[in-house]
């Protein structure tokens, strides 16, 4: 086996969707763009066996801290099958470019429930950038089945929502390419972030989005994301982005508004973007994380994690996805330890 980095951008692509499932589109060659445009480092390394073919791959983004010091991150990542000979040689080469980059960890967060030997690798749960993590558990909805029965095995409220909107005439229409639709997202995330006290990224890194997923041309094994807009008496009440990738639809980010609610307008939407991935082949559709198994209503995703829950039924049309979770593997344990000092003390100073 040998170490490769930047491998060719399509067997990349490929060697992620057929390893990871819901595919990972945060290990896509075209994500790793995306955060370079946003002006941070990408490296990509591949492990590679004697016969030319892809074991092991790690796209990793080196995230800036205070003084000078960094991480370096693989979100939804690594990806392969690792054996402990594969798990090493990809490991060693991170830890070069973490020492090259200044990195005081390496954060990893594979895309799987079992498949990552922490403790021969000396990883840890984290103490620190916590809010920074990917989500550990979501629910897949099962595109294999006929859209009658996804909608049969729906929660009866949100089966009547979309019912309901469909009767007063609420239309969901694919703007992907559409610079007033776009704009009209915008407005709509803007208002669920302050509604719903929920962080969103700045306007700036969704047009760089767009720039990538949305306005270029794209092969099939490229990642793409789709904007979807609900329309209610010539208003648009609701929007939605969805990433397609691989096998899977993901749930990337939703908007709506405060207008005319009993329209039911994001129900409509939500279906439709289920629709959409399943009729463009996609195996299952992501909704992109809910709260853990055996967090109770004071949880902070409660109220998402029952919306999103209600759209399939776990073990017929829906799959729950409990992953391993995120990992740190700690390089510099003083300034570990000095930074997590330095956050007990933020915690005691009054807002």
């Amino acid at each position: 086996m040998t170490i490769i980095d930047n491998p060719d951008q399509t067997k990349w692509n490929e060697f992620v969707a057929a390893n990871s499932s819901p595919a990972s589109f945060l290990q896509s060659q075209a994500w790793g763009e995306f955060q370079k445009s946003l002006g941070l480092k990408i490296y990509r390394l591949a492990v590679v066996g004697d016969d030319g073919e892809l074991q092991a791959s790690a796209q990793a983004i080196v995230r800036p801290l205070n003084l000078g010091r960094a991480y370096l991150e693989v979100p939804k990542g690594p990806i392969g099958n690792f054996d402990k000979a594969a798990g090493a040689l990809l490991l060693d080469e991170l830890k070069k470019i973490a020492v090259a980059e200044k990195a005081i960890l390496i954060r990893v967060n594979p895309p799987y429930e079992n498949n990552f030997q922490f403790s021969i690798f000396n990883f840890q749960k984290p103490e620190l950038l916590l809010k920074q993590r990917e989500p550990e558990d979501t629910v897949l909805v099962d595109l294999s089945h006929s859209e009658e029965n996804l909608l049969a095995h729906m929660h009866e409220k949100s089966r009547y929502n979309i019912r309901l909107a469909m009767k007063k005439g609420v239309q969901v229409h694919e703007k992907i390419k559409d610079e007033k639709a776009f704009e009209k997202f915008l407005e709509l995330i803007e208002q669920t972030s302050k509604r719903d006290g929920i962080t969103v990224w700045p306007r700036a890194r969704f047009e760089k989005f767009r720039q990538q997923f949305m306005l270029g041309s794209y092969a099939p094994q490229d990642p793409q994301a789709i904007l979807l807009t609900g329309e209610f008496e010539g208003q648009t009440l609701a929007a939605a982005i969805v990433m397609l990738f691989g096998d899977s639809g993901t749930y990337l980010y939703a908007a709506s508004s405060e207008q005319q609610r009993n329209a039911n307008v994001p129900s409509l939407v939500l279906w439709e973007a289920i629709r959409q991935s399943k009729i463009r082949g996609k195996k299952f559709y992501d909704m992109w994380g809910i709260s853990p198994a055996g967090a109770g209503d004071d949880h902070s995703w409660s109220g998402i994690t029952r919306f999103k829950s209600r759209y399939a039924t776990i073990g017929q049309t829906g799959v729950e996805k409990h992953y391993t979770g995120t990992w740190d593997l700690v390089l510099d344990k003083k300034y570990y330890s000095l930074f997590k000092i330095g956050k007990a003390i933020r915690s005691l100073i009054p807002k």
